[in-house]
């Protein structure tokens, strides 16, 4: 008796031990069928993918335009081809407010506004591009990094706008008309296209002109029927325009550089990764900084091949001119702003 339970014994401690030894082993299969799983679906996780449209009112052989084919030539080639944009030129998307607008809707859309227009949503903004400013363009790489420049970038994301830099360059606009304008007096009467905002229409009116706002892609056929006398424009979108064709002059008053502001939807920007939030700001300032180079050359190049089409491109005296527009300053209350932004920016 003693034999056979001894043996019930031993045959119940094998059977736990065996059982044991099976759950352990059910348990590392699982654990390894786990891990597996994990790689496998790591592994086939998408890529993210970005669409996005770029739309401005240039031409596509301007130095803006050519700006953001290279912005979506580097991204794409970065990003595999998961960044994609597509481009439109020439209001395709319509006019700079219209697709500012879209943009702060929650579009998916980029364009160059520029600081006059911004002004309307943070007013102080608007000094980065008043009139005889800057001598500079290189000194856009510098204004975008300083303190003040990042607390009205916060403002604009207040309002859902996403400010990408403001380091773009497209050049000094001049008075492009049928006669030589050597003094604020020679503009007295004349109708100038200008952009609609205080800062630009004020200084043009203090210049001596008429300040006429309207569309970029009206002015062509405005000067050919007379409805306006002429535009007071940078070169690039001269020439890319033909302005060549139907007026006689281009008076550098060089009154105004352009300064070029890439904005967005904020909304659509934070919905990126960080990484791709930061490469895509690192290669919209770097191309930037590059076209100022490309617009200083090729406005001397598009000037010349507008002498050659009939135009006379003429040097003028600006200091009646700088003389003129000081009261703005005063007048939208950016005097000692001025004299704060410079100062940092030569620091």
């Amino acid at each position: 008796m003693k034999k056979i339970l001894g043996l019930m014994v031993a045959l119940l401690i094998a059977f736990a031990t065996l059982v044991g030894c099976t759950q352990k082993d059910t348990k590392v299969e699982e654990a390894e069928v786990s891990t597996t799983e994990a790689t496998e679906e790591a592994t086939t996780t998408e890529p993210e993918k970005v669409s996005m449209r770029f739309g401005n009112t240039q031409g596509d052989k301007d130095t803006q335009s050519m700006g953001l084919a290279e912005v979506k030539r580097r991204m794409e080639e970065e990003t595999n081809g998961n960044f994609q944009i597509e481009l439109y030129f020439s209001s395709a998307l319509g006019g700079t407010d219209d697709l500012t607008e879209q943009a702060m809707q929650g579009a998916p859309i980029l364009t160059v506004s520029d600081p006059g227009r911004l002004a309307s949503f943070v007013p102080e903004f608007g000094v980065i591009q008043a009139p005889y400013l800057l001598d500079d363009p290189s000194q856009l790489n510098k204004l975008v990094e300083t303190e003040t420049y990042k607390a009205w970038e916060k403002e604009f994301e207040d309002q859902g706008l996403k400010l990408i830099t403001s380091n773009w360059y497209s050049g000094a606009r001049n008075m492009v008309v049928d006669k030589e304008i050597n003094t604020p007096a020679d503009l007295n009467g004349l109708k100038i296209r200008t952009i609609g905002s205080p800062l630009f229409t004020e200084t043009i009116n203090a210049m001596g002109a008429i300040a006429t706002p309207m569309d970029w892609a009206e002015v062509y056929p405005s000067i050919q029927q007379k409805a306006i006398d002429g535009a007071e424009v940078q070169t690039p979108s001269s020439y890319a325009t033909r302005l060549y064709e139907i007026s006689k002059y281009t008076n550098k008053t060089e009154h105004f550089q352009l300064i070029g502001c890439l904005v967005m939807s904020k909304e659509v920007f934070d919905s990126w990764s960080t990484e791709y939030q930061e490469l895509f700001v690192r290669i919209c300032k770097e191309v930037g900084a590059e076209n100022q180079k490309l617009v200083v050359k090729l406005s001397k190049e598009y000037e010349d091949e507008m002498v050659e089409q009939g135009m006379i491109v003429r040097e003028v005296d600006k200091t009646p001119f700088i003389e003129a527009v000081q009261p703005v300053y005063e007048k939208l209350g950016y005097a000692e702003l001025r004299d704060q932004l410079l100062e940092e920016i030569s620091k």
